[in-house]
């Protein structure tokens, strides 16, 4: 805050300097050559001591820049404004509110131009912050500049008396305009700190959520590895007993038919890389379904962020443990029906593999022994045995035809999504091919 201000008697001094004016002597036989012009000189303080640095500038009619210096180290400026224009002459210094002064020499007489006189005054700066003073004001001249239409420069008085007589704000104004700025400040501090506030907290909820998130992704990936594990587990345990089921029960045929389907392990490894590319598939469906639900979640977050904090974390809470619990039911569900397909499965078979085995037995038992006709062979019934296993990604019908020493092979495996491949005696045909052998031996399954 400027003391030079909020002293009225020291502002006097002020109104003093702005009307100081100073003439000096002059030869009119010396300076008959000359042009007439009016010395301005000066010096910037601030605080009751000269101030230097400050920038003082002279504008000729107003926009044009004439000179610019900066005091020096006792602030004192200089300057030779002729006669014929008008002059604006600016003051400025950081910190410090910028002012100006005007000096009218543009309508002169030309019967003066002999006169050389000399302004002189002091210019006191304060700074922007000050309350004591209306900083407002000095948005116009602080003092007019005008010829006394005699010998000498002086102050426009009337101006200068509008100019200050209300620049000056009494305590109790400084007072409220204080209280009201540090109202603002606080207002401000108040507003930067819930903004801080609420920016950590939406930096901490942000944490939060991508924590959550690498947990579940996390979550996911262990369950998907479990879950693999699980079924190669039960699918491992399987094929031992399918093993150990066919070597208990099944026939010389049987067993020479297992023979053979182990010369086509490379044609398996193929239908493996096939299964682990449709695994691939439905793990791909998974994680567009996950992604979708993702969506749905994050669009019902946005939507309910409206809502109070409270309302919305009650909310989650609510849709994670739906999510636990649907995850635990499906996984439970899905188990159970591996489980029941799993059985129904090896007991369809069972139950076929008996029936096929009583039908043989009866069928041989009923066969009538022909008299040895000369000439007369016997036309070789064939025997034809089906079996059917179900399994969890496709279905495989095994007809197994035996004739003599020939035994031929017809398998058809169904997928469950509607594709279907035959094969006769491990060599992949065609349905036409595979349709028409069963036809015919279907007639002797039947008798």
């Amino acid at each position: 805050m400027n003391s030079f201000f909020i002293d009225k008697r020291v502002f006097l001094l002020f109104r003093i300097f702005l009307a100081g004016i100073f003439f000096c002597s002059f030869s009119t036989t010396s300076k008959a050559q000359a042009p007439s012009m009016l010395e301005l000189a000066g010096r910037t303080i601030k605080d009751g001591k000269p101030l230097s640095g400050a920038l003082v500038t002279v504008y000729k009619n107003g926009t044009i820049q004439q000179e610019q210096i900066k005091t020096g180290k006792n602030g004192k400026f200089r300057f030779y404004l002729i006669f014929g224009s008008d002059y604006k002459v600016t003051f400025s210094y950081p910190g410090c509110v910028d002012m100006h002064l005007v000096v009218y020499t543009g309508k002169f007489s030309k019967d003066k131009l002999n006169l050389f006189p000399l302004y002189e005054t002091d210019v006191p700066f304060f700074e922007t912050t000050t309350n004591a003073v209306r900083i407002e004001k000095f948005k116009q001249p602080f003092t007019k500049i005008i010829f006394d239409g005699n010998k000498a420069f002086k102050d426009d008085e009337t101006y200068l008396a509008d100019f200050t007589k209300d620049i000056i704000i009494d305590p109790a104004e400084q007072a409220k305009i204080q209280a009201a700025k540090e109202a603002k400040e606080k207002a401000e501090k108040e507003k930067l700190e819930l903004a801080e506030k609420a920016k950590k907290e939406a930096e901490e909820k942000a944490r939060k959520e991508a924590a959550d998130k690498l947990l579940a992704e996390q979550q996911a990936r262990e369950d998907a590895l479990a879950k693999a594990n699980e079924l190669a587990r039960l699918k491992e345990e399987s094929e031992k007993q399918k093993l150990l089921e066919y070597e208990t029960m099944e026939s010389e045929a049987i067993r020479l038919q297992r023979e053979k389907e182990a010369k086509g392990i490379l044609t398996k490894k193929n239908k493996d890389i096939k299964t682990g590319f449709e695994n691939d598939l439905l793990k791909a469906v998974a994680e567009n379904e996950r992604l979708a639900k993702e969506k749905t979640y994050n669009k019902q977050k946005y939507e309910a962020r409206g809502k109070t904090v409270i309302e919305q974390m009650r909310k989650e809470t609510q849709v994670k443990a739906q999510a636990n619990k649907l995850r635990e039911e499906l996984k439970l569900k899905q188990k159970k029906t591996l489980e029941n397909r799993q059985y129904k499965t090896t007991e369809v078979r069972k139950l076929i593999e008996a029936a096929a085995f009583a039908e043989r037995a009866v069928r041989i038992n009923n066969q009538k022994t022909l008299p040895d006709v000369k000439g007369y062979k016997p036309i070789e019934t064939p025997n034809v045995t089906v079996t059917v296993n179900k399994e969890i990604l496709k279905t495989i019908r095994t007809t197994v035809v035996t004739k003599g020493k020939k035994m031929d092979a017809y398998r058809k495996e169904i997928y469950f999504w509607g594709s279907t491949y035959y094969y006769k005696n491990n060599i992949e045909i065609d349905e036409a091919s595979y349709n028409k052998d069963i036809s015919f031996y279907a007639g002797y399954q039947n008798k």
